[in-house]
C-alpha cells in the first residue's frame, strides 16, 4: 500500500491530483471522479426516495437526485477540476442550461428505460447515468471552461 501510494505521490503523477488542471485529459481523469462523487449521491437520492415512497413518482425522484448531484458536481468542479473563465452570473446561467440538457436526457432516458423496455428504475438510472456523465462534460468543457 505504501508502495502504491508513493507511486501516486511522485512527481511524475503529482499533477494528476494536486494543483491547475490545464490538460483536457486531466481535467476529465478528474471530472471523472468528481462523477463518481456526484453519481453516488444522486443514486443515494434517489435510491433513497424509491425506497421510501415506491416507484410510482421515479422521474420525479430522478429530478432531484440529478439535482442534489449537479450541485455536488459544481462545487468540486470548481475546487478542482476547472478555473473559471467567466463572470459567476453567466457561469451559473451556463451550467443551468447544460443542467437541463442533462436533466433532459436523463429523464428521456429513464422513461424509455422504465415505461418502454420495462427496466427496473434504480438500475436503468444507474446506466443512464454514464450516458449524461459524456454529455455533462463535454458541454462544460466546450462553453463554461474552455
Amino acid at each position: 500500500m505504501q508502495q502504491l501510494f508513493g507511486h501516486v505521490c511522485s512527481p511524475a503523477m503529482k499533477h494528476w491530483f494536486i494543483g491547475k488542471a490545464e490538460r483536457s485529459r486531466i481535467q476529465f481523469f478528474r471530472y471523472f471522479f468528481v462523477g463518481g462523487v456526484s453519481t453516488v449521491v444522486d443514486l443515494v437520492v434517489y435510491g433513497s426516495l424509491l425506497y421510501l415512497f415506491g416507484h410510482a413518482w421515479y422521474l420525479v425522484f430522478a429530478f432531484l437526485g440529478y439535482m442534489v448531484g449537479l450541485v455536488c458536481n459544481h462545487l468540486l468542479c470548481l475546487l478542482w477540476v476547472f478555473e473559471r473563465k467567466h463572470s459567476r452570473r453567466k457561469e451559473y446561467s451556463m451550467v443551468f442550461l447544460i443542467a437541463l440538457g442533462g436533466l433532459f436526457w436523463t429523464e428521456l432516458f429513464l422513461w424509455l428505460a422504465v415505461d418502454s423496455f420495462g427496466g427496473d428504475p434504480f438500475f436503468s438510472k444507474m446506466g443512464v447515468v454514464f450516458l449524461v456523465l459524456a454529455w455533462n462534460f463535454g458541454m462544460r468543457k466546450l462553453f463554461v471552461f474552455h
